[in-house]
């Protein structure tokens, strides 16, 4: 049975049936959750009202790194945990790991902070990997260590993968060189990889990497799910690929910084 084939009821009902979940998109102006499902892009709302840095997102539960602390919750609510000023957060297995400004890395242990060392300025992290000012950093059960690079700006567990601003690493024996350029972001599922290098948006589908075509202007952040690729510019325009092509909406928070996904738990509404 052809797409022609199907009448616009049926279609609202496969559509119902397709996977939802929620992108969550740190910005200047707070946290936004942007309710997706398949390539349809729905209704957004603002959880937090703090600038954001970093986000970070495991079984459901979410973390904030804000200029003020480092807060934990859904869409419910926010709940602070007494960590202070955040540059980045990260889930190491569900362990929550955060940084500072200053260089403080610590795990949380739903009750209170436990120190895990020290390491230049993160500016984001996945799982036990920092991006700081100085390179990647990993964070272990009583430390934290240099592994590598330098002026790392992203980082990504899958793989593992750094966007540095000398080009695109992944770590096998040593950090091996991918692709030259100015990279910036970066996330892997699979065998497949997205970064952006030169205001460009690769992508790697296991076999070949390709420049992509992608209807936004200064990509800021880039995220995979099971089912979707999803892009974020700097100025709060998403969009999304869940292969058919980019579908995009306009949230109007610009100042993007971070972006996560997690599984939602109503289906999106409104147009794309």
């Amino acid at each position: 049975m052809s797409d022609h084939d199907i009448s616009i009821d049926e279609k609202r009902v496969y559509a119902d049936r397709a996977a939802t979940e929620s992108l969550l998109v740190g910005t200047d102006r707070g946290l936004a959750s942007v309710a997706v499902s398949g390539d349809k892009i729905g209704e957004f709302a603002l959880l937090t009202t703090t600038e954001v840095r970093d986000v970070a997102a495991y079984e459901g539960t979410v973390a904030v790194a804000d200029r003020e602390d480092v807060r934990v919750g859904n869409a419910e609510g926010f709940a602070e945990t007494g960590f202070g000023d955040a540059t980045a957060v990260g889930y190491d297995d569900g362990t929550l790991i955060a940084a500072g400004p200053e260089g403080r890395v610590a795990a949380y242990d739903g009750e209170s902070w436990n120190a895990r060392g020290m390491a230049p300025e993160a500016r984001h992290a996945d799982g036990p990997l920092l991006a700081t000012v100085e390179g990647v950093y990993r964070v272990t059960d009583d430390d934290v260590t240099y592994s590598g690079l330098d002026d790392a700006r992203d980082v990504s567990r899958a793989g593992p993968w750094a966007a540095t601003a000398d080009g695109l690493y992944r770590l096998g024996n040593g950090w091996l060189d991918e692709r030259e350029g100015d990279a910036t972001a970066v996330d892997a599922r699979a065998d497949h990889v997205v970064a952006v290098l030169d205001d460009t948006l690769y992508e790697y589908d296991g076999d070949d990497w390709r420049a992509r075509e992608v209807p936004l202007s200064d990509v800021a952040a880039v995220a995979y799910s099971e089912s979707a690729l999803y892009a974020v510019d700097a100025q709060g325009t998403v969009a999304v690929d869940a292969g058919d092509g980019w579908r995009t909406r306009t949230i109007g928070l610009p100042g993007v910084s971070a972006v996560a996904v997690t599984e939602s738990a109503q289906g999106a509404d409104g147009n794309a």
